[in-house]
């Protein structure tokens, strides 16, 4: 078994493992950081292939999945050129972390899979020539049902029980406080901050804490993020995609989001199995590199391309 590479970038941290005939080791780094020119990827890449100490000639193939891909970067170009530095000429396949994160759900069977963390995204594919993303437009434009979206919608309601405009908020506003200070402070934390989608994210944990002791503000909120994802995840079943469907991400930690889009997508599409998650995005990332070392990987940019 050939030596591959599985790299996933992303906005809550990155991961590498390496898989070959004695095993697999992984590490992990820090998160994906966007500047003026979009992503920066090269630091990443090298330290997680420091950690791993790999040379050149120690991998057959790279698969990186990356976050922003389609959005925050000039195409595929800025990932690949990282792992070009760090690694050399080595054959590479440079996906949206969308794309590999599908892929390891649904352990590499045709279907679609909603994805959210910070920002939220849905896949569907026929694993031929469909590859269909939703939403994923980022914080300010769309990610709905994300850690972004929640915590933007919570701290509006905090901000309104702050200016009483409603007074049905006070335990979100209560922890919105403890949590970022007062609320005079929040726009220069938020608007000011190259990782503001992180800072509205930040406060999803207090959300879920509060759903938790039946508030019904922030059980509203969760439940509306559950219904956001399922018509995501809804669009991305068109056909050619098959009705066969999972979903993965930290938001789906929250019983009330999961349940709620599991209600949502049997009463819009009663015929798509629901399955919970296979795998990983580094599982998926594994499987597209061994796939293009076999010939067996059809590019679909910019979705997904091959070097």
């Amino acid at each position: 078994m050939s030596a591959v590479l599985a790299v996933d970038l992303g906005g809550s941290g990155s991961r590498a493992r390496l898989t070959g005939p004695g095993g697999a080791r992984e590490t992990a780094g820090d998160r994906l950081r966007v500047d003026a020119r979009g992503l920066v990827a090269a630091p990443l890449v090298a330290a997680l292939v420091a950690d791993l100490a790999l040379r050149l000639g120690d991998v057959a193939a790279v698969a990186v999945g990356s976050s922003g891909l389609l959005t925050l970067a000039d195409g595929p170009q800025v990932v690949l050129e990282a792992v070009r530095a760090a690694l050399g000429d080595v054959p590479t396949v440079v996906a949206s972390d969308a794309v590999t994160s599908a892929v390891g759900a649904l352990g590499g069977r045709a279907g679609a899979v909603v994805l959210t963390g910070t920002g939220s995204t849905a896949l569907g594919t026929d694993l031929a020539g469909c590859w269909r993303k939703v939403d994923g437009w980022g914080h300010v434009l769309g990610d709905a049902g994300s850690g972004s979206w929640i915590g933007m919608r919570a701290l509006e309601a905090a901000l309104e029980q702050h200016d009483g405009r409603r007074s049905d908020a006070g335990g979100l506003l209560a922890a919105a406080v403890a949590r970022l200070g007062e609320p005079e402070s929040w726009p220069r934390q938020i608007y000011t901050r190259e990782d503001r989608a992180g800072v509205l994210a930040s406060v999803v944990p207090d959300v879920v804490a509060l759903a938790g002791q039946d508030e019904d503000v922030a059980v509203a909120i969760l439940r509306r993020a559950g219904h956001e994802l399922a018509r995501s995840l809804t669009a991305a079943l068109r056909p050619p995609v098959p009705p066969l469907a999972s979903w993965t991400g930290g938001i789906f930690g929250s019983r009330v989001v999961l349940e709620t889009m599991r209600e949502a997508l049997a009463e819009a599409r009663p015929d798509v199995v629901l399955e919970p998650p296979h795998g990983t995005s580094l599982d998926g990332a594994e499987l597209l590199a061994r796939r293009w070392l076999a010939g067996d990987l059809t590019p679909a940019e910019p979705l997904l391309t091959v070097h």
